[in-house]
């Protein structure tokens, strides 16, 4: 058959295809290149990782981290801004309604995407609301008190708290975080009885390490990455961390399972999300960028510097663990009643 009488038999809509997406493209203002090259191309100007805690704090820190390393990845500058506020419910919501581009998206953690959903049934979005592209790494939680403390270690930590029930206070990164969750389970697993120490609330993991540092708070305890430079300073000293084994940048403070509280392992952790809606070629240059960037030694250099353990997951098995924390997080709070009501 001769090629001119194949193309006579082709269907109408074999031309009709093509004619439809040319005149979709002239009228929505853009060249048809555009409709095939957004994947190639992205992304093309500056990204947002929003972080939604104030400056200073452990997500703070882990996300300009982050931020320096994996713009060779991406190719793009990556811009940290910080949107505090209800225990980082108001940066989520904020990534949550942005535009579905690539252009802003939000660096995750155990507080904002799992402990505040799964205290706080009550809020207007679901934890689950997000897409799950890709985690970092994981953070050990660490329990300092100040270094002028007459508490000499845990055990003497203990005893003060038993005795004197509703007495002391421990500083948080705000309602819901591990901050604040952290504590609460750790008193009730050594045997508090009576009110507990009562917590006092602050906007990030910063502002809770100095409180202690100040003396306007008796202890913290959370992720260990917000500490460090409070414990080379001398400022504030570590009875515990939540770590499987002893961390290299602490080998002096024991882990909660030497002291004989293996049940005390809240960890934090911290990763890459974005909006609803995200199409498949910015998840995948975004997981692609955030695994490139936690093999790079100038990344692992930092993160292990800051006590955290690199522990990169891609966006499917991320998604899973994220349900499972928030899961695991809510049968807790039930049981224990940190449920809000």
């Amino acid at each position: 058959m001769k090629r001119e009488e194949q193309i006579r038999r082709r269907p109408l809509f074999f031309f009709a295809v093509p004619l439809v997406l040319i005149l979709t493209s002239f009228m929505m203002g853009f060249p048809l290149g555009a409709v095939y090259g957004a994947e190639i191309k992205y992304p093309t100007k500056p990204v947002k990782l929003v972080v939604s805690f104030g400056t200073g704090g452990s997500t703070d820190i882990a996300a300009r981290a982050l931020a320096a390393p994996i713009q060779e990845f991406l190719g793009q500058p990556v811009a940290v801004v910080n949107i505090p506020g209800a225990g980082g419910a108001v940066g989520f919501d904020d990534v949550r309604k942005s535009e579905p581009d690539g252009y802003k998206m939000m660096m995750a953690a155990i507080g904002a995407n799992a402990l505040v959903p799964a205290m706080n049934p009550k809020l207007h979005f679901k934890y689950d609301d997000l897409i799950y592209i890709a985690r970092t790494q994981i953070n050990p939680n660490a329990l300092i008190i100040n270094a002028k403390s007459s508490w000499k270690d845990f055990k003497e930590f203990v005893e003060a708290l038993k005795n004197n029930p509703g007495k002391y206070k421990f500083s948080t990164a705000g309602i819901g975080q591990v901050s604040h969750v952290g504590p609460i389970l750790m008193m009730k697993e050594i045997g508090l009885k009576g009110p507990l120490a009562g917590p006092v609330h602050f906007d990030s993991d910063g502002e809770a390490v100095l409180a202690v540092v100040r003396g306007d708070a008796d202890f913290y305890q959370g992720n260990f990455n917000a500490i460090v430079g409070s414990l080379k300073g001398g400022r504030v000293r570590c009875l515990a961390v939540t770590a499987p084994e002893r961390l290299d940048a602490l080998k002096n403070a024991p882990t909660f399972k030497e002291l004989g509280y293996p049940k005390i392992d809240i960890v934090g952790w911290r990763g890459i999300c974005g909006p609803p809606g995200l199409p498949d070629y910015v998840v995948k240059k975004w997981e692609e960028a955030v695994r490139n960037t936690c093999q790079s030694p100038k990344w692992l250099k930092v993160a292990e510097s800051l006590g955290d353990i690199p522990g990169y997951m891609d966006s499917k098995h991320f998604t899973n663990f994220v349900h499972e924390e928030f899961r695991r997080y809510r049968e807790t709070f039930q049981a224990t009643g940190l449920i809000m009501k």
